[in-house]
């Protein structure tokens, strides 16, 4: 190989012709890649060292055993970057990076009071190496008074290397061993005593990150308490465990935590408090699809039938501030119908008779229409548009008292009426209940509507009837009537 040259050679092809003497540097230039694989090995092993980095924290630990004044030694500034010898080109990188896979990685110390792991060794290599050892043995270094230090220094080390290799990596042998005389006590006499011990429970919580570490090939620990190294042991060499392998009736309870769509009803409230200015339109937030409906098809279906089966709870909160009709938020901004469409059992809270109006985009979801000639037809019969069963509505209305006060009204007077007239056309439902200020001579039929055959004309249905003051009871009058 050449050695640097004395000044630099600028080629730019394109803007200027080659002199030979940039030709004849070129052509002396011994290509690397000539060169025996056994050498070419030797030169990755001097250029990728991966002990380096320790050897600096070795010779700054040393200096703080000698000095006694800690604050005048200074922790050595180590930063991790890229090898230059992994950007040359794709066979330099691909043969330099098999070399690294066959590197161990070596800790005699913890951290104490350098910053992270990641400061002076790269995640990329950790996750490629094959061994991993971290050891006691520059524990004896260190004087009585910062026993605890050294000893946190270590809990802080496996826990940050535990947070790297958790989603990966390639090691076959990771050894910890913690066994020096002055350390074994506290993870032995104090593993099982009441009383608080800071060791004991520093190394409970770095067990616990190390249980996310899985798939190694021979895990060794020593000074740990025997039944937590073999209970640790079993299961960082076990094959880490997939969705698809627990049972389905675990799996559904985890669909059921990643999933409800009633979430939207705390968007609704969210944007409500954001709406402060009603002159503009209402925040809407953005609609995304949950990360566990992405993952692959048995999941996606699986989950889907657990959501399915989940009531769709909408509560559209009484304080709100709108005074006009055409400011109450389309539901549809925060739910599609094709959503909507899969919905099963809704639960209906109203607190507040303004939003009779957001009905009028919510209930045509729902309309069984029949028949439609947008919905398919399998088998002779033709496939509605939702696979509704159940309907549950609490209405509050804060103008009740209002229009039973005047002789001439009746409730639900005619606009309030135009509104729930949509959830007549929601036909064959199962159960039906309505609850809060609806008067039962018009939630009664209604109900009663809403479990008939979506085939009985408008001649078979019952009446809805309206309530008056003196507490008659009439029909109410639409505006077809």
């Amino acid at each position: 190989m050449s050695t640097t040259p004395a000044s630099t050679s600028v080629l730019y092809r394109s803007r200027q012709i080659v002199t030979r003497y940039q030709e004849r540097r070129i052509r002396n230039t011994f290509p690397f890649l000539r060169l025996p694989a056994e050498l070419r090995n030797l030169i990755y092993g001097f250029s990728l060292d991966a002990s380096a980095a320790q050897n600096i924290i070795g010779r700054y630990y040393e200096d703080l055993r000698d000095t006694t004044d800690a604050k005048s030694v200074k922790a050595p500034l180590i930063w991790s970057k890229c090898p230059t010898i992994f950007l040359l080109n794709r066979q330099v990188y691909a043969e330099s990076f098999f070399f690294v896979r066959k590197c161990s990685l070596t800790f005699d110390h913890g951290l104490l009071d350098l910053l992270t792991v990641n400061d002076f060794v790269p995640e990329s290599l950790v996750r490629n190496v094959t061994s991993i050892t971290v050891n006691d043995t520059g524990h004896p270094l260190f004087k009585d008074n910062i026993l605890a230090a050294s000893w946190m220094g270590y809990i802080t080390l496996i826990e940050q290397l535990a947070e790297i290799l958790a989603p990966g990596h390639k090691l076959k042998n990771l050894t910890i061993s913690l066994a020096h005389e002055e350390l074994v006590p506290h993870v032995t006499d104090c593993w099982h005593a009441n009383y608080t011990c800071g060791f004991r429970d520093s190394l409970r919580r770095a067990c616990n990150a190390l249980r996310r570490v899985r798939n190694v090939g021979n895990v060794t620990l020593v000074g740990f308490p025997q039944s937590l190294a073999a209970d640790l042991k079993a299961r960082m060499e076990a094959a880490p465990i997939n969705l698809l392998d627990l049972p389905r009736e675990l799996r559904d309870m985890i669909y059921g935590e990643a999933l409800d769509w009633s979430d939207i009803s705390q968007q609704l409230k969210r944007t409500m408090v954001k709406w402060t200015d009603k002159t503009n339109k209402p925040p809407y937030p953005k609609r995304s699809t949950s990360t566990i409906l992405l993952l692959n098809r048995q999941i996606t279906s699986e989950a889907l039938t657990v959501l399915h089966a989940m009531p769709l709870a909408l509560v559209c909160p009484g304080d709100h501030n709108m005074q006009k009709q055409h400011q109450v938020p389309n539901m549809l901004r925060f739910i599609t119908r094709a959503t909507l469409q899969h919905v099963q059992h809704l639960h209906l809270k109203i607190e507040s008779w303004e939003w009779i109006y957001s009905l009028d985009h919510l209930l045509p979801v729902f309309a069984a229409t029949y028949p439609h000639p947008n919905y398919p037809t399998v088998n002779g019969r033709q496939q509605h548009g939702n696979n509704l069963k159940s309907v549950h509505i609490y209405f509050t209305d804060n103008l009740k008292a209002r229009f039973l006060a005047d002789v001439d009204q009746v409730y639900p007077d005619n606009t309030l009426h135009t509104s729930l007239s949509g959830l007549a056309k929601i036909r064959g439902l199962k159960q039906v209940t309505f609850h809060g200020d609806l008067p039962a001579c018009y939630t009664v039929p209604l109900a009663q509507i809403m479990q008939m055959p979506a085939s009985i004309g408008d001649a078979g249905l019952p009446r809805l009837q309206a309530l008056r003051a003196s507490g008659e009871v009439v029909d109410v009058k639409g505006d077809d009537d």
